[in-house]
């Protein structure tokens, strides 16, 4: 099977699945993916995830702009496609990208609270620290503009009053770092609800950190947002 079409079929489920699990309704979230041609594969705006073909997928150039084959498609890319851009210019390890509203997750972001990263060792070791973003409004550059600080040292990021945007080495990477991290906030509600988490001691948080594979971040370019 070519890669475009695989990677059609990847990102066509990893959309219905978070559609199934609720961590998105209806034509909420954005995923895409990176290819060996540096075009980028990109959910279509409008689209109801929980349905969705691999028609629906679209492709772009890696600067956003119209792939040649895609211009005559009566879809258009998501509203958040420079989101997508900017993440994908910033570093080369970037594969995937999936943004969706996981409830829980999504609601530390919308309190402006941090996940803490001194409570479940799944937090630091799979996801590594979580970013919480200041407010960028969704579909401008104002949002890659905020996320653009918070680039190179993180792999999940809160956006405040908007959701969750997970990268990953692969579709299945980011998909499953955008289930964990809504897993991880579900427990820390109820954790709260019971009088609080109980904090892992200094040594260990810093132990289980060090075993984030922070080291594959790999830059590119200035970092500036695609026009």
């Amino acid at each position: 099977m070519d890669t475009l079409r695989q990677s059609r079929r990847q990102l066509a489920a990893a959309c219905r699945r978070l559609h199934a699990r609720g961590l998105l309704a209806g034509a909420e979230g954005n995923l895409s993916c990176r290819l060996p041609t540096g075009d980028l594969l990109i959910t279509a705006s409008s689209v109801d995830k929980g349905t969705i073909t691999e028609t629906e997928l679209l492709l772009v150039c890696a600067n956003g702009s119209p792939h040649p084959t895609s211009r005559h498609s009566a879809l258009r890319p998501s509203s958040e496609l420079a989101m997508h851009v900017a993440c994908f210019a910033a570093r080369a390890d970037i594969q995937a990208i999936v943004h969706a509203h996981p409830p829980a997750a999504t609601g530390f972001a919308a309190a402006g609270v941090p996940l803490p990263a001194n409570v479940l060792p799944e937090l630091p070791v799979v996801l590594g620290p979580i970013a919480l973003v200041p407010y960028g409004r969704p579909g401008t550059p104002a949002l890659p503009l905020a996320m653009l600080p918070f680039l190179p040292g993180h792999d999940v990021f809160l956006l405040a009053n908007h959701g969750v945007t997970a990268v990953g080495r692969s579709v299945e990477e980011a998909l499953l770092r955008m289930e964990s991290v809504e897993q991880a906030a579900r427990i820390l509600v109820v954790a709260r609800l019971l009088g609080g988490a109980q904090p892992l001691s200094p040594a260990e948080a810093a132990a289980l950190a060090s075993l984030h594979p922070r080291d594959e971040h790999a830059p590119v370019g200035t970092g500036a947002v695609p026009a």
